[in-house]
């Protein structure tokens, strides 16, 4: 769906568009690299809030382009780097943090393993589910979506804040 985005919206070959991708991934490898210095500054649940807000910031610089493939480059790429280069590699770090915290000195292999497979759901559900938001009606409202559903993320996570504290001291 991404590189039908950049095809669609931004007239960016594939090709381009991988590269751009992928270099933004490659560059949230200092992001992953630079957590312990990050985390002298903010603690898990910053950091993840954190994340979320830079994945909408990211997200909702898609929400108002064109469908004519009129719009920038710069534009996906900022959009790409926001997602792909700080705000996924912070956001998902500190939460596998925190959830290693919250679990203490108990065996963590099969915990961690429902985790990992609950992310793994998430990540067959969502590509799914947005294929068929595209389809149906819009990039636009697909975007909307997520910038709802990772607000919402951030609700529930502020508003349980003091119990994640207390659980993952």
């Amino acid at each position: 769906l991404g590189i039908a985005i950049a095809q669609s919206h931004f007239d960016l070959y594939s090709s381009k568009a991988g590269f751009i991708v992928s270099t933004c991934g490659a560059l949230g490898v200092f992001a992953l690299l630079s957590m312990g210095y990050i985390a002298i500054f903010l603690n898990d649940l910053q950091m993840i809030i954190y994340g979320m807000v830079v994945m909408i910031a990211g997200v909702f610089t898609l929400v108002a382009t064109d469908d004519d493939g009129n719009n920038p480059t710069w534009l996906y790429v900022i959009a790409i780097f926001l997602i792909y280069s700080i705000g996924y590699p912070v956001g998902h770090t500190a939460v596998i943090g925190l959830f290693s915290k919250i679990i203490g000195r108990r065996p963590q292999g099969t915990l961690l393993g429902w985790f990992a497979s609950a992310g793994s759901l998430a990540r067959i559900t969502f590509p799914i589910m947005s294929g068929y938001i595209v389809h149906f009606v819009s990039y636009e409202t697909l975007f909307i979506t997520l910038v709802v559903i990772l607000g919402f993320a951030i609700f529930i996570t502020t508003t349980s804040k003091e119990t994640l504290l207390k659980l993952s001291s």
